[in-house]
């Protein structure tokens, strides 16, 4: 037994008494050293916690700041894209340009690309590595546009009068036409066999305005005389246009001409209206550009839609690409002496 006296400080007050066995010593020893235990443990056991607690925050921070930059990265990589498809539209129209203009030796053939235009990549999919190759290849695509547009400049400068006879537009309205036929080998809606089409069959209602695609004179205008060549007597009532003895345009089964031999017009005039004269199952203009530029007296037929530059064709760099490395020059009726302007055929 233990006894314990509590004397108070007031001797006025009783003293007073605890008493405890030895069940109750034990028990009470035993708990205070459960609760020293625990105390030495937790003391332990605190740095690792604090740790694990500090780690965790610290790493959830980190995904905090990876998602905020993952975010970042993905608006970077959807405003490249833009950018990507942009720069692609403008280089079509720049190379079309220095094709027409024959300045392609100058750059080289085809142009700068874009592998990675327009890609989908998902957030896990993307990479800093890869925006940073995409922008590479943009201020490359820019400079080389620039080094373009800068040619393209000194060369309209110098020649302003050469620039205004290219032949550059439609020759008709955006949105009365379809294109029925292209240029290139096709089967013959008469004859049903494989021929070479040397221009382009635009469908329009008969009356639709034909415009003349660049400034120039008129070497022909009527129906050409069948005793002389049945092939130009088929395409009915045609306009010619000689453009500064560099390019030819014709056009064909036209219902109305509006201007005579020998007259000078400006781009964008009104020359003939469409018609289905001469061998033609509807109402439509046959068109064709010929150039003197490769074969120096020789007026070959090339890629109309090449030398149209206010209307986009499906498929354009497949065209500008074409029209640079396969010249195919074979089967086609060379133009009538009429055509060129001198008297004869």
């Amino acid at each position: 037994m233990i006894e314990i006296q509590i004397v108070p400080s007031d001797i006025r007050r009783r003293v007073r008494y605890v008493f405890f066995d030895r069940r109750r010593v034990v028990v009470g020893l035993v708990a205070l050293s459960v609760v020293l235990a625990g105390l030495l443990g937790s003391m332990a056991a605190a740095p690792t916690v604090i740790r694990r607690v500090y780690k965790d925050n610290y790493l959830k921070s980190m995904r905090d700041e990876r998602d905020i930059q993952r975010g970042r990265l993905q608006e970077n990589v959807v405003q490249m894209t833009s950018l990507e498809k942009s720069l692609e539209e403008q280089r079509l129209r720049v190379e079309k340009l220095i094709t027409v203009y024959g300045l392609e030796r100058t750059l080289g053939v085809g142009g700068f690309s874009l592998p990675l235009r327009g890609t989908n990549a998902g957030l896990n999919d993307l990479h800093i590595e890869d925006a940073h190759h995409r922008e590479a290849v943009l201020r490359n695509a820019m400079k080389r546009l620039q080094d373009q547009l800068d040619l393209l400049a000194r060369y309209e400068t110098a020649n302003s009068d050469l620039v205004r006879h290219t032949p550059s537009i439609l020759p008709l309205p955006a949105d009365q036409f379809v294109l029925t036929s292209p240029f290139g080998m096709r089967i013959s809606p008469f004859t049903r066999a494989s021929d070479f089409h040397k221009g382009l069959d635009l469908s329009a209602p008969t009356g639709t305005p034909i415009y003349a695609t660049g400034d120039g004179v008129v070497s022909f205008a009527g129906r050409f005389p069948l005793r002389d060549s049945v092939a130009w007597w088929r395409f009915g009532n045609v306009v010619v246009v000689n453009h500064s003895d560099r390019f030819i345009t014709i056009y064909g089964h036209c219902d109305t001409v509006k201007v005579a031999a020998g007259q000078k017009i400006k781009q964008g005039e009104v020359i003939a209206t469409v018609g289905s004269t001469g061998w033609s199952t509807n109402s439509h203009l046959h068109y064709e550009v010929r150039s003197d530029l490769e074969q120096p007296g020789t007026y070959i037929p090339i890629d109309p839609r090449i030398y149209i530059l206010n209307y986009q064709w499906n498929n354009e760099a497949a065209l500008l690409m074409r029209s640079r490395t396969s010249k195919d020059y074979k089967n086609f009726d060379p133009l009538p002496s009429a055509f060129l302007g001198r008297r004869g055929v």
